[in-house]
Order: structure tokens, then C-alpha cells, then sequence
């Protein structure tokens, strides 16, 4: 009966994470230091996706239904561009004061966690602005977020419904990081990520905005470094207009979002009611 399932369980879910983004961060990055950061970053963003690929057709699921490969509203698109960069700020904002409570607490993230973050976001000449936009803006977006706002959280929904799915799946996500001093905004982060993908039933709209994220971090630290100025939130907390106009637009981005109805069904229809005609069996038998 397990086995029938069109979806993965908790269970699976949560022995993969445990599993894969450990064996990613420790072992694999490692091992793949003599290549340069922007390669080996992508090669494990490609093996995070490679690994759910292969337990989906190993398991004979639905890739499209896992990966909520949804079609959703272009306008839905559009106004995610703004609401996204807000919640990316805000988020950014978030960290930094939390960043200054472990200070004040004496721990500290380590210097040498904090440079390499900032060295592989550095556009140091013309050659890296590519790789840097496909390695740290895009590869993860996608990757990251079919992993776990597809993957985990359609599993999650499937077998324990949406709250659950909402949370569990942006505590794996904050975890998976590895980094405990910055878990607090990875948690938030991939609350609106999920929530994206609740309200609209599609993964394209988690991908957008988590992109966008890391592309704004990324112009953020360049604008730091190369020019002195720190409009984003580099290092130093955005000004309070700033703050606010971005509460406004994240407000008015959700409210505007609830006005579509989704175009898919989140789980698959065709999916559930096979798995409940075999379970039917199952207990008939």
C-alpha cells in the first residue's frame, strides 16, 4: 500500500533531506574545491536536482506532478517581480538584525563563512558577471526550489495537507543551508516561497522570486563593494522609506495574487483517485 503512494511520505521526504543535503554540503562541495567556486556551486545544485530526478523515476512518480510544473497567470508573474524583491529585502532586513542578536550573544557567524559568501557573489571583471548570474541567481532558484517547494512540499500536501507542506517544507529549506546564524531569514524566505507556490499551484513562480532574491543579493553586494553605497542592505540596514515602501508593495503584491484562482490543481487529480482505487483493493482484498 505504502508503495502505491503517487506522492512521496514525510518520512521519505525527510530521510532524503537528511541525506542529500549533508552529502551535497560536506562532502561534495569539498571535494570539488580545486575547481572554480561558480562550477563546483552549480555541479551541486545539479546534483540536489539530479538526486530527486532520480528517486522520482526510480519510484515512477509523476515528474510533473512533484515539481507542480503548472501552468499560472502571466499578469500572477508580473506582479511577483515587485512582491519579491520586496520580501527579498525585507528578508535581508530580517537577517541582519538577526545577525546583530548573535553578536550581542557572542556568537558570531565565522569571518571565513561570511567571506566566502560575499567572494562568490563578486563580479570582480566582465568574464564573471555570467557565471555568477547562472550560479548563484539562477541554477539555485530552480534546482532549490524543485527540490523543495516541489518535491518536499507535494509530498508533504498530499499525505498531511497544506500547513503542513508550508512549514515543513521551509524548515528543510532553512536547515539545509547549513548555516544556523542566517536560519531565521531562510525560514521566512521560503514561507512566502511556499506560500507562492500554495496560492498558485505552480512551481514557475517560486523559481522567479527566489532568483530574484539572489540576484538582488548579488547587485547588492557589487553596489558595496565596487561603488561604496549600500541601497539594498549589504551590510547595513536599507533606510526606513525604503522599509516601508517594501511592506506596502509586499502587502498589496499578496492581496493582488489572491484575486487569481490557480489554473491547476496543486495535487493531481488523476493521481490521487488511482491511489485510492488501489488502496480500495487493497483493503478489499
Amino acid at each position: 500500500m505504502e508503495d502505491a503512494a503517487p506522492y512521496p511520505r514525510a518520512r521519505q521526504v525527510v530521510i532524503l533531506a537528511l541525506v542529500v543535503l549533508p552529502l551535497m554540503q560536506l562532502v561534495l562541495l569539498p571535494l570539488l574545491e580545486m575547481l572554480p567556486a561558480h562550477l563546483s556551486l552549480s555541479i551541486a545544485e545539479l546534483f540536489l536536482l539530479g538526486i530527486a530526478v532520480f528517486v522520482i523515476r526510480r519510484r515512477r512518480w509523476a515528474m510533473e506532478d512533484l515539481f507542480l510544473l503548472n501552468a499560472t497567470h502571466g499578469r500572477g508573474l508580473l506582479i511577483v517581480i515587485p512582491t519579491a524583491i520586496a520580501a527579498g529585502l525585507l528578508a535581508g532586513e530580517a537577517d541582519l538584525h538577526v545577525a546583530r542578536i548573535w553578536e550581542w550573544a557572542g556568537w558570531a557567524s565565522p569571518l571565513m563563512l561570511r567571506r566566502s559568501m560575499l567572494e562568490i557573489q563578486l563580479i570582480t571583471d566582465m568574464a564573471h558577471i555570467v557565471p555568477t548570474i547562472v550560479a548563484v541567481g539562477l541554477l539555485p532558484a530552480i534546482c532549490e526550489e524543485t527540490f523543495f517547494r516541489g518535491f518536499v512540499y507535494t509530498g508533504l500536501r498530499f499525505h498531511h495537507g497544506p500547513r503542513v507542506a508550508l512549514i515543513g517544507s521551509s524548515m528543510l529549506f532553512a536547515v539545509a543551508h547549513l548555516n544556523p546564524w542566517q536560519m531565521p531569514a531562510f525560514f521566512l524566505l521560503g514561507l512566502f516561497l511556499g506560500w507562492l507556490v500554495h496560492r498558485t499551484h505552480s512551481i514557475y513562480p517560486a523559481i522567479l522570486a527566489h532568483a530574484l532574491n539572489n540576484l538582488l543579493s548579488v547587485l547588492a553586494v557589487n553596489l558595496r563593494a565596487h561603488l561604496g553605497i549600500d541601497p539594498l542592505g549589504a551590510l547595513e540596514p536599507v533606510a526606513s522609506p525604503v522599509r516601508m515602501a517594501c511592506l506596502v508593495v509586499l502587502v498589496l503584491g499578496i492581496l493582488l495574487l489572491r484575486r487569481w484562482p490557480p489554473l491547476m490543481p496543486a495535487l493531481s487529480p488523476f493521481a490521487f483517485s488511482g491511489w485510492t482505487s488501489r488502496l480500495g483493493e487493497t483493503q478489499e482484498a
